[in-house]
């Protein structure tokens, strides 16, 4: 009985050791590995901003390879090596192709944001034939991109740009003659630290009144208009704001909420969302130039006599706090009317104030000590600078100099660009990459 079971649950075990076995996969082979290209890509570096270029080059490729690199699958040259720079923000595949035996690599490239620090110079252009134009300064880096806007977005500012102004994370750029001679219109809008387009407002009606100077207070957009001052969004909608009629041609200020214009009637305003708040009428002198002072003041040029005041502004009360009258013009001196500059007649960092009386001498006056000194006359370094068209600025965070000026109305391709220390020595010079100035404006 004992032998009969044994033998059953042996003939059992080996029943089912076949059946699993019967059951079981062919075992599978050993897979080929995938031949690794014979060539690399060599790189310094995978992180770069805009505009910056980074030599790329096939190491190990045979002799009669055929090479391509191709970008987001774009076949954009041939040969061993590759010059790779990028206009706009975003990560790029660059592979390297072996059209001969169908090889290829592929190594991936970040280029952020550019225009975190510096200056940009805006430039009117010829009113006849050319648009604005924007020129990035990185005097640091000793980087200057001209065209900056147009390279980036392949699409040209309006024509004769007048000012621009940085708020919400963009840059704001206005245009007083809009869409002619293949602008786009006449405020553009852009990513501050990119410069890609954000939006192209075109206002027929707001065009007509030839807009030459802007300020932004989160979502308000001002406009200084030869009818006054308008207040809209970037919905549009500008409407003229009461009593804002003999608005300067002249760049305006914001502190906080407020934005603070002048008048051809001499009168300082302070105007808060849609209505003018305060206005302060000078006892002396008429208003040539604006600009910010330490602890939320204003600074305010006049001439007649040629003075500067300290003034503090606020939405109920404007009050003239010190005053200095200057021994130097701060306006005009020859032929030159102060309404030449539209953008400011001085510029300010802290205590010291810059301005050249539109001449090629730059002055400093230091309002702390009643002290004024001759800097640099900027013709002795570079005899192109002949022409004061709002050429100043002052960089408010280092204290450097920024010069723009060219040979003379009909040569104004013939120009120079320069960066200054506080003493007047060179830090960066470039030829050719003005066109008119309408300002400096420095990156916050």
């Amino acid at each position: 009985m004992n032998k009969k079971l044994l033998l059953a649950g042996l003939a059992g075990i080996l029943s089912l050791a076949t059946a699993c076995k019967k059951d079981d996969p062919s075992p599978k082979p050993t897979p080929t590995p995938t031949p690794q290209p014979g060539f690399t890509i060599e790189a310094k570096t995978t992180d770069l901003l805009q505009f910056d270029t980074v030599r790329l080059s096939a190491q190990g490729a045979k002799a009669d390879a055929k090479l391509s690199w191709v970008i987001n699958g774009k076949e954009v040259a041939e040969g061993k090596d590759y010059a790779f720079t990028q206009p706009r923000v975003g990560r790029y595949q660059v592979s390297l192709v072996d059209k001969t035996s169908g090889e290829k690599v592929s190594k991936d490239f970040s280029v952020t944001g550019r225009f975190t620090s510096g200056a940009f110079l805006l430039n009117e252009g010829n009113f006849g034939n050319e648009t604005g134009t924007l020129t990035y300064i990185d005097a640091s880096k000793q980087f200057v991109l001209d065209s900056a806007y147009i390279r980036v977005n392949g699409t040209k500012l309006g024509n004769v740009c007048q000012d621009m102004t940085f708020a919400n994370g963009k840059v704001y750029i206005l245009s007083q003659n809009g869409p002619r001679n293949g602008g786009e219109g006449l405020l553009t809008i852009a990513d501050a630290k990119t410069l890609e387009k954000h939006k192209v407002i075109n206002d027929a009606t707001l065009a007509k009144d030839q807009p030459t100077h802007i300020a932004v207070v989160h979502s308000r957009i001002y406009l200084r208009g030869n009818k006054g001052i308008y207040r809209g969004t970037e919905e549009g909608s500008f409407k003229l704001i009461p009593g804002t009629e003999k608005a300067n041609k002249l760049r305006m200020v914001t502190i906080g909420e407020l934005v603070i214009a002048t008048t051809s009637t001499k009168k300082l305003l302070v105007i808060q969302d849609e209505e003018v708040k305060k206005t302060l009428t000078l006892p002396e002198g008429t208003i040539s130039g604006i600009d910010l002072a330490p602890n939320g003041h204003l600074w305010l040029s006049y001439f007649k006599p040629s003075t500067i005041a300290k003034v503090s502004v606020s939405a109920s009360e404007i009050k003239i706090l010190d005053k200095h009258e200057l021994d130097q013009s701060i306006t005009s001196v020859g032929s030159l009317g102060w309404n030449v500059t539209s953008s400011s007649a001085f510029f300010a960092q802290g205590n010291k104030i810059y301005f050249t009386g539109q001449t090629s001498i730059i002055y400093r006056h230091d309002f702390s000590t009643g002290e004024t000194k001759e800097i640099v006359d900027v013709q002795t370094i570079d005899k192109q600078a002949k022409m004061y068209y709002n050429s100043l600025g002052i960089d408010p965070k280092t204290g450097h100099i920024y010069y723009a000026s060219f040979d003379d109305w009909g040569t104004y391709k013939k120009n120079v660009t320069l960066v200054l220390d506080h003493d007047g020595k060179v830090l960066l010079k470039r030829e050719h990459v003005n066109a008119f100035p309408a300002g400096f404006y420095f990156i916050p």
